[in-house]
């Protein structure tokens, strides 16, 4: 199994190796796991202790002899959970050192699928409905494993999406393939297909360019730049069937 899902939840590639070949082992010597998941020993005896510490691993003594075990794969929930408690957490100090400079900051590039990320997630933030120019489906090809709770939590907060796809073959494709709720579209005519989308909500815009190793994301929050935005894509709407 890939390491990369492990990883994007935060444990390092060797804690996920080391955690992956004890699922496969069950109770067994860090000799076998170091056997199983080709790793130097001081790197897996290492990676045992940090993931005793997260509660993924424990450690039981048999005979005067270790051995270790990992936890059920659902427990990966609970460690989740601790850490999103720590985090919300901190939440109010940090929001407290944003406000000290906000006022300075109204702009934003992101890189990678992570900045993506980041920039739908401030949507959710938002919970302004979504104005779209540009669909094409791309963020459920792109991010399969991220979209899924991204559309549970815009259903659960009735943010509506109204969309301007690429194209008629790209709205057919998302409608086909997506079940979506909250949402409504037109097609722009044959010809004004594009790599980058906008999205518009509340007093921010956000233009996103799918370049396929490198999407990059640029935010700006300016109530007078989104409400011109949005005077754009209702005019445009207008004139689509």
């Amino acid at each position: 199994m890939d390491t990369t899902s492990l990883e994007s939840i935060g444990l390092t590639r060797n804690q996920s190796l080391v955690y992956l070949s004890l699922l496969k082992l069950g109770l067994t010597t860090a000799q076998s796991i170091i056997k199983e998941s080709g790793l130097h020993r001081v790197i897996v005896y290492d990676g045992l202790e940090k993931l005793q510490q997260f509660g993924l691993v424990s450690l039981i003594v048999k005979d005067f002899k270790r051995y270790f075990q990992a936890a059920k794969p659902k427990k990966l929930l609970d460690f989740l959970d601790e850490k999103r408690e720590i985090i919300s957490k901190i939440i109010p100090e940090l929001e407290n050192l944003e406000g000290l400079k906000k006022e300075e900051i109204n702009a934003s590039i992101y890189k990678g699928k992570e900045g993506i990320k980041t920039i739908l997630s401030e949507m959710l933030r938002e919970g302004k409905n979504v104005y779209l120019i540009g669909a094409k489906g791309a963020i459920f090809f792109e991010l399969p494993y991220f979209t899924p709770n991204f559309e549970r939590e815009r259903i659960k907060k009735n943010i509506k999406f109204h969309l301007i796809y690429d194209n008629v073959k790209a709205k057919a494709y998302e409608q086909k393939t997506v079940k979506r709720q909250f949402f409504q579209g037109k097609s722009l005519p044959h010809g004004f297909d594009s790599k980058s989308v906008v999205y518009i909500f509340g007093d921010k815009v956000a233009i996103i360019s799918w370049n396929e190793k490198h999407p990059t994301g640029f935010m700006i929050e300016d109530k007078n730049v989104a409400d011109s935005f949005k005077k754009w894509f209702r005019f445009i709407y207008q004139q689509l069937k």
